[in-house]
C-alpha cells in the first residue's frame, strides 16, 4: 500500500497560507478533514476515503505535527485496510525526524542535563542509547534529568523525559516534554541505504 506523493504534496500545498500564518489553524483543518473523510467512509464504506485520509495523516507529520494526535485513528484506519507491520512502520516514519546515532548527535538530543537529579549521567545515558540502538535491543527506556513534575510510579514526568522504545528493528527515541520524536537510525543502516559512492 503506497500513497500518492502528488497526493500528500498537493495537500500540504493546500494548507501552505495557513501554515506559514496560522500553525494551530493548519493543524485543525487537517484533523477536521480526517475526521471528514473517516465519516465518509462510515457512510459509503469506500476504501479510497481511507486512504486519502492516510495521505491527509502523512501531510500532517510531514508539516511537524504530532503522530499521537493521528495513532489511534492511523491504527484503526491500518486495521480495516489490513496494512502489514511494513507499511504501519514506514507511515510512523513521517512524523520522525531522522538522526544517525553518533555521541554529538544523541548529546544534542538529550541537551542540557541536571548534574544533580537525573536518571543516570549523561555520557551513560548517551552510551546506553548507542548501544541499545546499535544492539536492536528490544523494550521501552526511559532517561531523564531534573526535578519531577508528575508522580506517576515509574512513568513519571521529569522536566526533561525522554523515552527510547525499540520495536520490529525500529529505534523510536520521544522527547515527551517537547513532543518530538526521532527515528534513530545505526550508522552503518545508514550507509546500506545510502547510494553514495
Amino acid at each position: 500500500m503506497k500513497f500518492a506523493k502528488v497526493e500528500v504534496e498537493g495537500i500540504k500545498l493546500a494548507v501552505s497560507k495557513f501554515y506559514k500564518t496560522d500553525a494551530l489553524q493548519c493543524r485543525k483543518i487537517l484533523l477536521e478533514s480526517i475526521q471528514w473523510l473517516r465519516d465518509r467512509y462510515e457512510r459509503l464504506k469506500e476504501e479510497e476515503d481511507l486512504k486519502k485520509a492516510l495521505c491527509h495523516m502523512e501531510a500532517y507529520g510531514e508539516l511537524g505535527f504530532s503522530y499521537d494526535d493521528v495513532k489511534d485513528e492511523a491504527e484503526e484506519i491500518f486495521g480495516l485496510l489490513e496494512a502489514d507491520k511494513e507499511v504501519r512502520k514506514e507511515f510512523r516514519r513521517h512524523f520522525c525526524e531522522k538522526i544517525v546515532v553518533n555521541k554529538t548527535r544523541v548529546n544534542r538530543l538529550l541537551g542540557r542535563w541536571n548534574p544533580a537529579r537525573h536518571s543516570m549521567r549523561i555520557s551513560d545515558a548517551v552510551d546506553d542509547i548507542i548501544r541499545k540502538v546499535t544492539e536492536q535491543k528490544e523494550g521501552i527506556s526511559l532517561y531523564h534529568c531534573g526535578r519531577k513534575l508528575v508522580e506517576d510510579g515509574e512513568d513519571g514526568l521529569w522536566e526533561h523525559t525522554f523515552r527510547l522504545q525499540i520495536q520490529d528493528g525500529e529505534a523510536i527515541f520521544h522527547d515527551v516534554n517537547n513532543n518530538q520524536y526521532y527515528l534513530l537510525l545505526k550508522e552503518e543502516t545508514h550507509a546500506e541505504n545510502c547510494n553514495c559512492r
